[in-house]
């Protein structure tokens, strides 16, 4: 029960509805206090205005029901809201509530008290209401009806049947009254809430003139409330009067019922409601509602489920006849959709269930010129395509059949399926869901040779393959055949390639293998797909075979590349010669032992006996080959002792030329007459060089430099020589430099090259070596440099690298130093002569016969005792410009030929891995190698007589594999260290006194060292460095006795030793 307090007056909105200078005029009174509350009860109260020189104003609040009305006695009107006195007074009103509210008991008690007498009888109680659905042009209105209870039986309890049987027979239908207001349920106690409620709806729903409309959305609320209610149809006049209709509570279900004729099917739709089957015929189904769908047919209301046909298709033609030609396309095209919807009777159609694991397919077909793959899935013996939205169920028809299948979806394994093609197999999706094209890097060839052995893999069925116009392969794994015939240095090689009953030639299959195709277009105009291996098996052996009509001709030196290739062949045969040849080439490491020549002057050790042997061998077989041996290990005279043997024998070979570095002419010259004095040797090095090509003939050995082998190359070329030799042959490491080209061009029945370091930096220097040595075996540059170099320097490709190492293998000899450490012996000295350059020459020349003419003119006048300390500084000056002119004169621009051989050493012996001391006595000697070294970037330890921390810089070259070498001077390094890290040691300048030099060399052949050292002393050729070594030989006895005394040995110089010196 509603009371009059300050929470009821509505205050902000009766102010928002008032003219706002009503309402500050208002204000200003309410402010000044002018309003007054005279009376207030529980429902009502009442105050006055007064204003000054004014009539005194009422205003009286009254709350009635739901609503608030206020007065006043003024006499001035508004148009819309309040007058001031009526703002003023229900603000006054508001305070007065808020501090004295309203006593809810006694308002309670009272209204008790004061309630009026209600007057029912029987009858009213027994009224009842009823419902008539009248036709409204194009819409329907549900008015609301009341039958007094004194026209009824009195039991009748507002039972709707009875009271329907009561209006029948009674004739009750003109005491039915329509309800034009709201009613109270108190005044209609037999019928159901939801019925008064509809009623109440209905009502206002209405128009206040009484024309009744009902909206499609209040009609459908009303037909929802009345399952179970008395409805008729009727019109304004006779509301009853079209008898009466049942409001079906579920909703019914549209079904089709297929039925065959003997000329035709005929489908006819009806409406389902529980028990109950209506067939929608025209002129006797209606659209009541369409949002939501009620249906009236013949006495029935019913709401139709959402899912199916539109109503207007069932009720316009509910009965459809189907020709028998046009069976299929009805099924199929009609009957299948519609049932995914709406259920389908009769005796056409047979159902089947399936639940089955789906199989995934893909469907290949051309659209427009492009590939396109459509996904469906099996299930049992029906198929559907993939949707995005995956039913519950789908409904398809048995092909060939009357049979429809209500397949059971499986969602979760087609969405699987459907990422797993989107994201793999060269495939994105199209405009489709179940559809997919070709991603634009994948070309259609690629995608049916590549990608659907993957989809089948991968548990897809691929269709539509054969199909295909743009591209269509041939599943045949292919076989490959080879017949192997030889010639005096090559071999010819037919091969048969097939695919199934197709047969590729020979040329198509290498231009594919050059191309790295991974298919070929066949005969029939199928694609043959190249195995992944055959690319990587054959790539090589057709990339370096000459191209002939009936086959391929292979260069012999390529003999272990082809019988590895006729070993993973499907068939292969070979003539008896091949056989032959490849039997003695699985059998080189057991190399026949050969006789050393009788004119050799020496002794081989066992390692440079089997090198000997392994020279023959190439030899026998006309290949070229590669000496690789550690720097020390006796290459030159493994050579020199093999060419002795090829002299000896009848009828004597053509001349051999062997090239080396301008710096090495002297020691092939010197080893050539200890080991092979019976050989001719010819230096082609120096003014007056021979001009004629056949005067080579008179010689064995014809030696010359890389420098005169470029400029005297026409000359050289115009000989056919037994031999090419290179030493050093890191010379010709860059493939298109002039002396690699030059070196390419000349002639000879054999190549063969000396290097400690085949391969310093670059892959690319063993290919240039080996296209002099053996060309063609490598292929050109470019293709070694796709094929090989990148491959293994960029990508560290190991297979690639083996597969090279097993290409060059035969052809290349190397044995390091710990290989053959029991063949050597603990320390080996040798002497390494170098020839000056011009320029020093001319320097040293003239610094000797300055000193020689004041020396000897001192000697004759004061005699020899006062000449010494010129003596002395004459030979100090001569040995600084044996090592270099830098040292006595810093302007000097021209090379040193020790310093350069130096650099050489140093170079390869890091390439080699090994470690090195080097001594000088002169500082300034050190100070120029070690900017050598810097420019070179190669790392190194120092210690001269101004290192404080000795001990700190052994350590780190004896512990750090980083430092390379050891520069030391000879005076303060030559006693006390131990660094047996190293197993070279190089003199850079000799010594007086040969015990200082074993001193030296003593610092790392020492207790500690286990591997044999190597001892190198640099010696320029035809200078004073020469004469020390005779004078330590002739005065050896001497200096052994005055070893502690570095001069010792000058206290015994006589003239005649001096002038040799100085000559």
């Amino acid at each position: 029960m509603l009371l009059l307090t300050a929470e009821t007056l509505p205050i902000d909105y009766l102010l928002k509805n008032t003219h706002p200078t009503t309402v500050k005029a208002g204000r200003e009174l309410y402010e000044r206090g002018a309003a007054r509350v005279i009376e207030s009860t529980h429902l009502a109260a009442k105050l006055e205005v007064e204003e000054p020189g004014k009539e005194l104003v009422y205003v009286t609040v009254t709350l009635a029901g739901n609503q608030i009305y206020v007065n006043t006695s003024a006499r001035t009107q508004y148009g819309w809201g309040l007058c001031k006195h009526r703002v003023a007074g229900v603000l006054t009103l508001r305070d007065y509530l808020q501090a004295n509210p309203p006593s809810v008991w006694r308002a309670v008690l009272d209204r008790a008290i004061h309630a009026p007498p209600r007057r029912t009888t029987t009858a009213a109680l027994n009224n009842v209401i009823l419902f008539s659905l009248q036709e409204r042009g194009q819409s329907w209105a549900l008015l609301p009806y009341s039958l007094n209870g004194r026209f009824l039986p009195p039991d009748h309890e507002g039972n709707p049947d009875r009271v329907a049987q009561a209006i029948e027979q009674d004739k009750l239908a003109e005491q039915v009254k329509m309800i034009r207001s709201q009613i109270n349920p108190d005044s209609y106690p037999l019928v159901p809430v939801p019925i008064i409620a509809a009623a109440n709806t209905a009502i206002t729903a209405s128009n206040s003139y009484g024309y009744w409309y009902t909206g499609t959305k209040t009609l459908g609320t009303l037909l929802a409330m009345l399952g179970g209610g008395l409805i008729y149809a009727g019109t304004d006049l006779a509301p009853l009067s079209l008898g009466r209709l049942y409001v079906q509570e579920h909703p019914a279900t549209v079904e089709l019922e297929v039925s065959r004729q003997s000329d035709a099917i005929e489908a006819t739709f009806r409406a389902s409601l529980d028990e109950k089957s209506i067939v929608l015929r025209p002129g006797h189904a209606h659209i009541l509602t369409r949002d939501p769908q009620w249906m009236l047919a013949d006495e029935y209301i019913f709401r139709i489920n959402e899912f199916g046909p539109t109503p207007d298709l069932m009720t316009e033609h509910p009965r459809l006849r189907i020709p028998a030609k046009d069976e299929a396309e009805f099924l199929d095209h009609y009957l299948v959709p519609l049932s995914r919807t709406v259920p389908v009777r009769g005796d056409v159609v047979q159902w089947e269930e399936i639940e089955a694991e789906p199989e995934p397919r893909i469907y290949l077909a051309e659209r427009e010129g492009e590939l396109v793959a459509e996904l469906r899935f099996g299930y049992g013996t029906c198929e559907v395509p993939f949707e995005k939205q995956t039913p519950i169920e789908t409904v398809t028809r048995v092909e060939q059949t009357t049979t429809f299948a209500r397949i059971r979806r499986n969602a979760i394994a087609e969405h699987m399926a459907q990422q797993q093609l989107g994201a793999s197999f060269g495939l994105k999706r199209g405009t489709s869901a179940h559809e997919f094209a070709l991603r634009k890097s994948v070309a259609p060839v690629d995608f049916l040779l590549r990608d659907v052995p993957k989809l089948a893999a991968a548990g897809f069925t691929v269709f539509g393959e054969d199909a295909l116009t743009s591209a269509r392969v041939n599943r045949h794994r292919p076989s490959i055949s080879f017949n192997v015939s030889s010639g005096i240095d090559w071999f010819d090689v037919e091969a048969v390639i097939t695919f199934g009953d197709q047969e590729l030639s020979l040329k198509e299959f290498k231009r594919a293998m050059k191309r790295r195709d991974r298919y070929v277009k066949l005969a029939d105009g199928s694609l043959g797909a190249i195995p992944e291996e055959w690319i990587e098996r054959y790539r090589h052996l057709f990339a370096f075979a000459e191209e002939r009509d009936d086959g391929m001709r292979l260069s012999s030196h390529h003999l272990g590349l082809l019988d590895q290739v006729l070993s993973e062949a499907d068939r292969a045969q070979t003539d008896a010669a091949f056989a032959e040849r490849r039997e003695r080439l699985r059998s080189f490491e057991r190399l026949e032992p050969r006789a050393l020549p009788s004119g050799f002057v020496g002794e081989l050790r066992p390692y440079q006996k089997a090198g000997y042997d392994w020279l023959h061998f190439l030899r026998d077989y006309g290949f070229g080959g590669c000496l690789a041996d550690d720097m020390g290990m006796g290459k030159t005279i493994i050579t020199l002792a093999f060419l002795q043997s090829l002299y000896e024998q009848e009828p004597r070979p053509a001349a051999t030329l062997i090239v080396m570095p301008r710096s090495l002419l002297f020691n092939w010259q010197r080893e050539a007459s200890l080991f092979a004095p019976g050989l001719r040797v010819y230096v082609h090095a120096d003014q007056g060089r021979i001009s004629e090509p056949e005067r080579f003939g008179e010689y064995d050995l014809v030696l010359t430099t890389y420098g005169v082998m470029l400029r005297d190359a026409e000359l050289l070329r115009s000989y056919m020589f037994h031999y090419l030799i290179l030493d050093e042959s890191q010379a010709i490491k860059n493939p298109l430099a002039e002396t690699s080209r030059a070196a390419r061009t000349l002639k000879a029945e054999h190549r063969l090259v000396l290097t400690g370091t085949p391969v310093e930096n670059s892959t690319l220097e063993l290919w240039s070596q080996f296209a002099f040595l053996n060309p063609g075996l490598l292929g050109n540059l470019d293709y070694f440099r796709e094929e090989f170099a990148n491959p293994i320097e960029r990508k560290q490709d190991g297979e690639t690298a083996t597969f090279l190492r097993k290409m060059v293998y035969p052809f290349i000899l190397r044995r390091t130093k710990e290989q053959v450490a029991l063949d050597l012996p603990p320390r080996t000295e040798e002497l390494v002569i170098v020839e000056m350059e011009t320029a020093q020459r001319k320097l040293y020349n003239k610094t000797r016969d300055h000193y020689r003419a004041m020396l000897l003119g001192l000697i004759d006048n004061d005699g020899l005792n006062d000449a010494r300390m010129k003596i002395l500084e004459g030979l100090l000056r001569l040995r600084q410009i044996c090592n270099h002119p830098r040292l006595v004169d810093a302007k000097f621009r021209g090379q040193s030929a020790k310093f350069e051989v130096l650099l050489q050493t140093l170079e390869t012996l890091k390439a080699e891995g090994h470690k090195a001391l080097v001594f000088s006595q002169f500082v300034q000697m050190l100070t120029l190698i070690r900017q050598g070294l810097d420019d070179r970037k190669i790392p190194y330890a120092y210690l001269d007589g101004s290192t404080r921390d000795r001990q700190s810089v052994v350590d780190r070259f004896q512990q750090s594999d980083d430092l390379p070498f050891f520069l030391i001077s000879l005076k303060a390094g030559g006693v006390g260290l131990n660094l047996t890290a190293a197993d070279y040691v190089i003199h850079v300048d000799p010594w007086w006194n040969p015990a200082v030099e074993m001193q030296a060399t003593d610092r790392t052949h020492r207790i500690g060292q286990t591997r044999p050292v190597f001892v190198y002393k640099l010696i320029t050729r035809d200078t004073v460095e020469e004469k020390i070594l005779k004078l330590q030989e002739q005065k050896r006895a001497l200096v052994s006795q005055l070893i502690s005394s570095e001069g010792g040995v000058f206290k015994s110089l006589t003239r005649d030793d001096v002038e040799i010196l100085f000559t």
